[in-house]
């Protein structure tokens, strides 16, 4: 709930006032609440900060999905169609370990085709996905196996066949893990080495494809990688890209929901030092590939509902770090693909609905700073501002602790709706629902009610936020 609050001759009192109308109803605290639920949260409207690309949101597949699931990213998939339609636009990606190992074969497949290559007919079949979903690609070629005439060829057919829906090309995933992997490749597989390939790979296709765009390196986690390269091709690519996973391996059995809100320690500084790269060449930054627990997730917490409030918070994450947007890995199943797709039907994961709430609070969005009073709690403020009104994302990650948030504006405020992102519980693999709604079968979301409030020209009010759960309210100014 909301309430406005009003300075009196003793302390203050707090009131709700306007219309309610719930998409969950959360308790409402006592008129005098323990002073340690209560979270003040100031937002500066006026300090206009880092603008969010409405591209930010994207998802990522292994190559091996084109070739093993045709029927999934296909024009025919109506119900994925229109789930990836609720978010507005984006970036789809293809690579993975498997764009190292699928091979290219320039022909069309036939009964006899193994199923570990890539042809025309799956490009073909990309690139009216990709038509119908209005997003762009980046697209990996094999740089596994290294082979530059093979690499050449392929990229030739993928331009020539996407045209202006290739987003980029890039050569090989994760790099600077081929010398524990890769039997082309010893070890330990150093930078320069890698660099060597690259400019190879790049003279050959450039030959074939002079204006095709490129991106890289597509590291797993060295970011002084991505440093290196910024450095060194820098006038050669369009953007830099890395990959995160919040922790892992899925093989740790000491894993918990808690988890997903505890890096491993590969990242310090990560996206400070890729952001660093980006503004000396110039260039913008993504996360290419990203998602909860490595290794393909893990069931009961990259499945469940703390998947999707991790999701929403390292979005804002990435956001405020200046990155320009984050893809999402998964295949056709798995705990932490976004979507399972089985005999024919979609159905999305609880993290999908992070994506319905980062779009409806920041996607075209230009970011403004929210300071908390204090960080003791398992909770995290973002805001944002758009054709006049101001979101604030408010993420609640305790499973115990109930916050009511002291909303402090630079501005007076006329009206603010709340939108609830929540579910029964934070293990919860279904009853997800964002604004009140669920998606319909076929795929297709509709905004439920929110919590209408009247604020009447002042600068301050209070929203509760239940535990495991979060809120995007948006604020119109004025009196």
């Amino acid at each position: 709930m909301i309430y406005t609050k009003r300075k009196a001759l003793i302390g203050f009192l707090i009131i709700a006032i306007g219309s309610f109308s719930a998409c969950t109803k959360a308790g409402i605290p006592p008129i005098n609440p323990p002073v340690d639920s209560i979270l003040t949260v100031s937002v500066n409207q006026n300090s206009l900060g880092i603008a969010i690309p409405d591209t930010f949101q994207g998802l990522s597949y292994e190559m091996s999905t084109l070739p093993n699931a045709p029927s999934f990213l296909n024009p025919n998939n109506s119900t994925l169609i229109n789930l990836i339609g609720n978010l507005g636009n984006g970036l789809l990606r293809l690579g993975g370990n498997s764009s190292d190992t699928v091979l290219w074969s320039n022909t069309t497949r036939s009964k006899s085709t193994p199923g570990n290559r890539l042809t025309q007919s799956e490009i073909n079949t990309l690139s009216t996905f990709s038509n119908a979903i209005g997003w762009k690609v980046l697209f990996g070629l094999n740089m596994g196996a290294y082979d530059t005439a093979a690499a050449a060829s392929e990229a030739t057919y993928v331009y020539n066949k996407l045209q202006s829906n290739l987003y980029a090309l890039q050569f090989g995933n994760e790099p600077d893990g081929y010398g524990s992997w890769n039997p082309k490749r010893a070890s330990p597989y150093t930078f320069s080495e890698y660099l060597a390939q690259w400019q190879t790979y790049y003279t050959s296709v450039k030959s074939r494809v002079p204006s095709v765009p490129l991106a890289g390196p597509d590291v797993a986690y060295q970011s002084s990688w991505v440093a290196s390269f910024a450095s060194n091709a820098k006038t050669k690519v369009k953007l830099l890209d890395s990959h995160y996973y919040q922790n892992g391996p899925a093989t740790d059995t000491s894993l918990t929901v808690n988890s997903l809100f505890t890096p491993i320690p590969q990242y310090p500084n990560y996206f400070t030092t890729i952001n660093k790269a980006s503004v000396a060449a110039k260039l913008p930054w993504r996360i290419s590939e990203c998602n909860s627990i490595n290794g393909g997730g893990k069931t009961g917490i990259s499945n469940v509902f703390g998947a999707a409030l991790w999701a929403l918070d390292f979005m804002w994450d990435v956001a405020e770090s200046n990155g320009g947007g984050v893809n999402f890995h998964g295949g056709t199943g798995g705990p932490y693909s976004p979507f399972v797709y089985s005999n024919g039907v979609t159905v999305p994961q609880p993290i999908y609905y992070a994506f319905l709430a980062f779009k409806y609070g920041a996607n075209g969005a230009t970011i403004v700073p929210a300071s908390l009073s204090t960080t003791k709690y398992k909770f995290s403020a973002y805001a944002s501002e758009k054709s006049g009104t101001t979101y604030v994302t408010l993420i609640n990650k305790s499973q115990t602790q109930g916050l009511s948030i002291n909303l402090q504006l630079s501005n007076t405020a006329s009206t603010a709706q709340v939108a609830r992102l929540s579910a029964p519980s934070i293990t919860s693999t279904s009853g997800v629902t964002f604004c009140g709604s669920s998606v319909a079968a076929n795929g297709t979301f509709q905004l439920g009610t929110t919590e209408n409030y009247t604020i009447g020209g002042l600068k301050t009010f209070m929203v509760t936020v239940p535990p495991a759960s979060a809120a995007v309210v948006s604020i119109v100014s004025g009196n």
